[in-house]
């Protein structure tokens, strides 16, 4: 199994900060310390992680080499394909959902419990990988294009903000690209990664109310499924590549994914 370091360093940073506001001290001024980072770790079989591997090729100056997770910068050159990098994220989530059942059955000989946890990170973890990938297509993709206005910072991260840019801009935005069902199904996913990212998975009235989905009460956990993954994975797939072919000659994703 390999345990993320990422996961390690933000537990013994969430202990420290736990630490010190123990010992502060309570007069006329005080301090605290609130970490906010990654402290959950995701534990995968090596045969598990080996296809998980992505393997790329970099546009600027030919290097090959090979990912786990987001690190889909050039270790040569230092390019960073936007494309590139928002295809390596689909194909990043697709290959976890691929492996669930793998990943599932390997951890169960130790742990059924474990199992159970780390298939539902995967699946959780994958809302976040597909939200944040459509929103750094957008900020790369939105400036090169002539009359492009100065934004706010994280605009994309809101939807119907950067469905209101892109119409001004281009006269099309998410919902001439995918429809309003899928549009629909995407605000629930923007709306997830908000949840899971600042409430700890817990709903609450503003999730029920701007996702429109009632099929949760105020409290609850958001439950996320595999299908439900696939099913935004290729909506954001979709609004990528009609972004991407704003700028650049049409490409499939078919084509872009199997590389």
């Amino acid at each position: 199994m390999i345990q993320g370091v990422e996961a390690i360093i933000g537990k013994a940073l969430e202990k420290d900060a736990e630490n010190f506001n123990k010992k502060s001290s309570k007069g006329m001024f005080s301090m605290s310390m609130k970490f906010t980072g990654a402290t959950n770790e995701i534990r995968l079989p090596i045969d598990a992680l080996e296809e998980m591997e992505q393997k790329i090729c970099c546009d600027e100056c030919g290097t090959r080499y090979a990912v786990i997770g987001s690190a889909f910068y050039c270790p040569c050159c230092g390019n960073n394909s936007a494309k590139q990098t928002f295809f390596n994220t689909i194909n990043k989530v697709n290959a976890k959902m691929t492996n669930l059942e793998k990943i599932r059955l390997t951890i169960s000989e130790y742990s059924k419990d474990e199992a159970s946890r780390t298939c539902a990170s995967l699946i959780e973890s994958s809302i976040p990988d597909l939200v944040v990938a459509m929103q750094r297509l957008c900020e790369c993709v939105y400036p090169q294009i002539e009359g492009a206005k100065q934004v706010k910072k994280n605009v994309f991260q809101r939807l119907d903000e950067g469905n209101n840019l892109w119409e001004e801009l281009v006269g099309k935005g998410y919902i001439d690209w995918i429809g309003p069902s899928d549009y629909e199904l995407l605000k629930k996913c923007f709306q997830q990664r908000h949840v899971l990212q600042h409430k700890d998975g817990i709903v609450d009235f503003d999730y029920i109310n701007k996702s429109g989905d009632c099929s949760y009460r105020e409290g609850q956990h958001l439950i996320i499924k595999k299908a439900d993954i696939i099913i935004f994975a290729n909506i954001v797939t979709n609004i990528g590549v009609q972004i991407i072919s704003l700028v650049e000659p049409f490409q499939s994703a078919e084509h872009e994914m199997s590389k």
